[in-house]
């Protein structure tokens, strides 16, 4: 077997491994064996995925003795739906499937979310497995048990941590993606080294270009190092109530930019998130929490690799109240305030409660100009 790079979500009795190689697929069989014996596995993707690694999922798994079924749903985010999610529970029960069932979820975050979820409610419970296809899933959304479906209200309200059995990241996959998606994965690797690790933030001013340009080296380090800082978060605190909040730097700006646009294709969530994280910097700066310098080294970086940063380099308008609007769907409001993860610098985030709407709405109407 291929050499594999293996890191730990360590949650007691529930810990589990991030498997990395650069081909997985034809290993898959002496993987899940190694994971326990199943009566039957289903391998569940998206219309775009399906075709790329069903088969090669299938052929992976023919020396297994185990029951193989596969279910191909529509592709994109408005497929975390209670009418998708409803539709893919009614097919698995149509299968004879036991609490000895394994799920794969194969694609990226959209799947991986739906269908952890759909795992987590089969039987009171199924194993399930992440194969993340994308880059943004690999470094993110696989990993830390969140799963969930969105809802007209918001992005990810409806949903529950739920564990994978174990993570498997194939990096040939990344070949197949448009440069968007390795763009928009890009997005969280450069939030991970902003909430906790400057030195390799000081590695993607070097090594940034490589990562977009799909550098198997270079990917499998900034990979690797995502998921660490990740684990590392997740052990510490599964169900976010204390440093894995951290982890939504960014994103309480993007989800909202996200909500706006109804989920569409115009902005995906790698783009969102890029705009969040500069506002969110933007903000830290007007509070007087952060120094612009700080600021200045992340829309720099990002002009170097040419990644759009604004509202209008996507041809979206939002008033500040629109835009405050959106922000109040936001899990993270608790008591009817908002919550933000700031910086006080590279590594050092903050979160903060917001007492007075006003400041923000200050701070967006010069900032939507």
């Amino acid at each position: 077997m291929q050499n594999t790079d293996k890191i730990f979500v360590k949650l007691g009795r529930r810990s589990y491994p991030i498997i990395m190689g650069k081909d997985l697929f034809k290993n898959l069989q002496k993987i899940i064996s190694k994971l326990g014996e199943f009566s039957r596995i289903i391998a569940i993707s998206d219309s775009n995925v399906s075709g790329h690694y069903l088969k090669k999922i299938r052929k992976g798994l023919i020396k297994s003795n185990t029951d193989f079924n596969e279910i191909v749903l529509p592709s994109g985010e408005r497929t975390k739906s209670f009418s998708i999610l409803e539709r893919l529970l009614e097919k698995i029960l149509s299968i004879k499937i036991d609490r000895n069932t394994l799920i794969l979820c194969v694609g990226g975050g959209v799947i991986g979310d739906l269908v952890g979820l759909t795992s987590s409610l089969l039987l009171r419970g199924l194993n399930f497995v992440q194969i993340p296809t994308s880059l943004l899933a690999q470094v993110d959304s696989s990993v830390g048990g969140k799963t969930a479906i969105n809802s007209k209200h918001g992005k990810n309200l409806i949903g529950t941590f739920s564990q994978p059995l174990a993570v498997i990241i194939s990096l040939n996959t990344l070949k197949t993606l448009e440069k968007r998606q390795i763009i928009a994965g890009y997005a969280e690797i450069l939030k991970y080294s902003f909430i906790m690790d400057k030195k390799f933030f000081f590695w993607l001013q070097k090594n940034g270009k490589e990562v977009i340009s799909v550098n198997y080296k270079c990917c499998l380090e900034a990979i690797k190092k995502s998921c660490k800082i990740k684990s590392k978060i997740v052990s510490t605190d599964e169900k976010e109530k204390g440093i894995r909040e951290i982890l939504n730097f960014g994103h309480t700006f993007g989800h909202a930019i996200e909500s706006y646009n109804n989920y569409s294709k115009k902005i995906n969530h790698g783009e969102s998130i890029f705009i969040g994280m500069v506002l969110a910097l933007r903000f830290s700066v007007h509070l007087g929490i952060c120094k612009l310098e700080i600021l200045q080294k992340l829309t720099k970086h990002l002009e170097e690799l040419k990644i759009p940063y604004k509202l209008a380099n996507y041809k979206i308008k939002m008033t500040a109240s629109e835009f405050l609007k959106h922000l109040k769907y936001d899990k993270k409001v608790r008591d009817k305030k908002l919550r933000f993860i700031l910086l006080k610098d590279i590594g050092k985030p903050i979160s903060y409660v917001l007492e007075n709407n006003k400041i923000l709405m200050k701070f967006l109407h010069k900032e939507l100009v």
